[in-house]
């Protein structure tokens, strides 16, 4: 059986809670491997490992055990790491939990805070204030969420309404019908027909039918001299479609010519605008480069009056001066290159060129499609024949000489009159049918002109929902942006030799939380964690529990291993103990005691 002992010892010397002074405990914990002989065999076999636990030499459970450790050091257990182990805190701990412990140093920030310190947030309370609920308030979190979903409806909205605002326009005529007018023609048309059929009643009889023959030949007569009014008009308007498609065509060609005229102005901007993005953009960027590059100039540690050196709390306070100015250089290039020249303004500018680009030409394609129609159009002549050589005179005067026929000779032309009062008839019934449905089309024609305007007033209210819901969300990038200021200030506060970066810029615009400590290098530059030197890495590293030992309120010993690899180590309160490798400590260990402040 082989076992392994590991005890720690609680004195005077070390106490690690202040309600413990004046007292000391033991604990121990013994860890050993179990073998076991089963009924039979000769021999034990290894059936596990078993971990004992003592407190003050008296065996306990280890709930007991750890409950008592908590009780003497005055921390959790999940704490004690932070304290114990000298590099835990940076080098193990996730960001997650190290982001917690340092918002507990930070304080609690509220709101009225933030606005307070940042007078551009004055308008987000408007945004946060809950619908219907006098005095509440959303949370900055929840409001954003909420403004997402918004946000989403209202670019889909943004999207459909100019399609749905297009579709109804082409379904209403360049003209409005004017639906009064076509009232009062059907009006007209239904009295007429009533009178048409009251005259085909009147038949039945000899007078009827004889005023019957002489109406129907006065009725070829106004036929004849409405259809001659007609073949006229139509002989001086013989062209007057052709013009109107002509007027209509010309009208088209100059609309294109105007749009080329604008898109190719609007191309050549956005081009220019491609080129100066980036253009600016690679000037930030070999700005900010250069800036980078910047190092302290040793030189300015030397006074120019008496040629000295400056007292080293001088040259300190420069060179932070100096590694503060670098780093608001760089923040303020980098917030530059974001709102002025980003990668993502300058691929939508350039997706903007080539939508640009591909309407032109098929602008360019559709005028020449114009203008070739338009030239047929200009060679079509019509020659009008006059109306004695048309059909229709030929068969109305026909009609009319055999009426006059039978009646000079006293025949009975009922048939006729019937026939010819029945055409009267249905050419008034296919009028009044196609005046009903020009009144439906016109009717149909004002609910589509009220339901564009509706649509369109939809729309313009919509952009401007959404260029207000826009500035409320960069209102609460900003109050984000105040708040990890105001956090990351708060929480530098507490630390002597280290300075904790939790937020950094994306370039989308957002912050993505972090937990980077940065130490001072030896040229006085405020850099990260990893690239300090050994030595100024355990500086941090008792910083950082120095600081801890505070905020918990307890005074831990700070055990540092490797201590003959720093020789300076930084002053802290704790008790602190440094094991040391030395030629002399081969056959022994020594323990040497060092008073704070002592050479």
């Amino acid at each position: 059986m082989t076992r392994k002992q590991q005890e720690c010892t609680a004195s005077t010397m070390w106490p690690p809670s202040r309600s413990m002074r004046g007292t000391g405990r033991s604990f121990s914990k013994d860890f050993y491997e179990k073998f076991t002989r089963k009924k039979g065999s000769a021999t034990s076999e290894y059936t596990g490992n078993v971990v004992d636990y003592f407190i003050d030499g008296v065996k306990s459970k280890q709930k007991e055990y750890n409950a008592a450790i908590e009780r003497v050091c005055g921390l959790p257990l999940d704490k004690l790491k932070t304290l114990l182990v000298l590099s835990y805190f940076t080098d193990t701990m996730k960001t997650e939990e190290k982001r917690k412990i340092l918002f507990e140093l930070a304080g609690e920030f509220t709101d009225a805070d933030i606005l307070a310190a940042n007078k551009d947030l004055q308008g987000l309370s408007e945004f946060l204030k809950m619908p219907g609920a006098s005095g509440k308030f959303y949370t900055i979190d929840q409001w954003k969420k909420i403004a997402a979903e918004e946000r989403k409806k209202l670019q889909k909205d943004l999207e459909l309404l100019p399609t749905r605002i297009d579709e109804v326009q082409k379904s209403i005529p360049g003209t409005l019908p004017d639906e009064n007018g076509l009232r009062s023609e059907l009006t007209q048309l239904e009295a007429k027909k009533d009178a048409l059929e009251e005259e085909k009643r009147s038949l039945s009889t000899k007078d009827g039918q004889k005023d019957a023959l002489r109406a129907a030949i006065a009725g070829l007569n106004t036929e004849l001299e409405s259809k001659r009014a007609e073949h006229i008009r139509i002989g001086a308007e013989a062209n007057a479609e052709t013009n109107a498609n002509i007027d209509r065509l010309t009208k088209e060609l100059r609309e294109l010519d105007d749009g080329i005229y604008r898109d190719d102005k609007l191309l050549e901007q956005t081009r220019d605008r491609i080129a100066d993005m980036e253009a600016k953009r690679q000037a930030l960027m070999n700005e900010y480069a250069a800036t980078l590059q910047e190092s302290w100039d040793a030189g300015q540690e030397i006074c120019p009056t008496c040629g000295q050196n400056l007292p080293p709390e001088k040259v300190q306070e420069l060179r932070a001066e100096f590694n503060q100015k670098k780093s608001d250089t760089l923040a303020s290039i980098n917030r530059r290159g974001q709102t002025e020249c980003s990668q993502t303004m300058i691929d939508t500018a350039k997706k903007e060129e080539a939508a640009i680009a591909e309407t032109l030409e098929q602008t360019r394609t559709m005028r020449i499609d114009v203008y070739q129609r338009l030239q047929n159009l200009k060679t079509a002549v019509i020659t009008h024949p006059p109306f004695e050589t048309t059909e229709e005179y030929s068969e109305l005067t026909r009609r009319i000489d055999e009426l006059r026929a039978k009646a000079a000779q006293g025949e009975n032309a009922a048939s006729e009159a019937e026939t010819a009062i029945l055409s009267k008839i249905n050419d008034t019934k296919n009028a009044i049918a196609n005046v009903t449905m020009e009144i439906a089309k016109a009717k149909h024609a004002v609910e589509s002109q009220k339901r564009m305007d509706k649509l369109s007033e939809e729309l313009k209210t919509t952009a401007e929902n959404m260029e207000r819901l826009e500035y409320g969300i960069h209102l609460c990038e900003e109050f984000t942006r105040t708040k990890a200021k105001l956090v990351t200030e708060s929480i530098n506060k507490h630390f002597g030799r280290v300075r904790f970066i939790l937020f950094r810029d994306q370039i989308n615009g957002g912050l993505k939380e972090v937990c980077e400590p940065t130490g001072m290098n030896r040229d006085g530059e405020w850099v990260e964690y990893r690239s300090l030197n050994y030595a100024e890495k355990i500086n941090s590293q008792l910083d950082i529990v120095n600081t801890l030992n505070r905020h918990y309120g307890t005074n831990l010993p700070v055990i540092m291993d490797q201590g003959e690899s720093v020789t300076a180590p930084m002053e802290i309160e704790e008790q602190f103990i440094r094991l040391i490798v030395s030629a002399p400590d081969t056959e022994e260990f020594r323990i040497r005691a060092r008073e704070k402040g002592a050479a």
